[in-house]
């Protein structure tokens, strides 16, 4: 489960917030309280396995769980491409408010834009913005034209 999150050496390889996009799509539904309860959960999650101080992810993924609720219900999202984009623009809030949380509570240095923060928030995106495609594709018509076309 360490090479999911930050912990892991191998962070590069796999660079996506697979708990941030649980929280997006929670927020999807557009109660704020199970966002925010699906963001704490999964930032526990995230902390217990790469954190030194348990609670900076899951107070990130908390505010951003609400964030992403009032976005999904004020806006409409114009497809695959603006979600991708708002993942990856709450990717790069996480980081920084943990950033701004371990330089408050752990006085480690601030640094918020970082390239793995960069290359995370894209990575995020680009799976976020692909799981949207496919949650909003037609498989049934889809599956139903090409059994069609495999019997002629």
């Amino acid at each position: 489960m360490e090479y999911l999150v930050g912990g892991s050496a191998h962070r590069s390889w796999l660079p996506i917030d697979w708990f941030l996009l649980a929280t997006a799509a929670v927020a999807r539904g557009g109660d704020f309280v199970r966002a925010v309860i699906a963001g704490t959960f999964g930032g526990l999650i995230e902390d217990t396995l790469s954190q030194e101080i348990v609670g900076l992810n899951a107070f990130a993924k908390a505010i951003l769980g609400y964030a992403l609720t009032i976005v999904s219900l004020r806006i409409v999202f114009g497809g695959a491409a603006a979600v991708g984009a708002a993942l990856a623009v709450a990717s790069l809030a996480n980081e920084a408010i943990v950033a701004v949380l371990s330089g408050l509570l752990l006085h480690a240095p601030m640094v918020i834009l970082t390239r793995a923060a960069i290359a995370r928030a894209i990575a995020t995106g680009i799976a976020g913005g692909a799981l949207e495609a496919a949650w909003v594709f037609p498989w049934g018509e889809w599956w139903k034209r090409r059994r069609l076309r495999r019997l002629r």
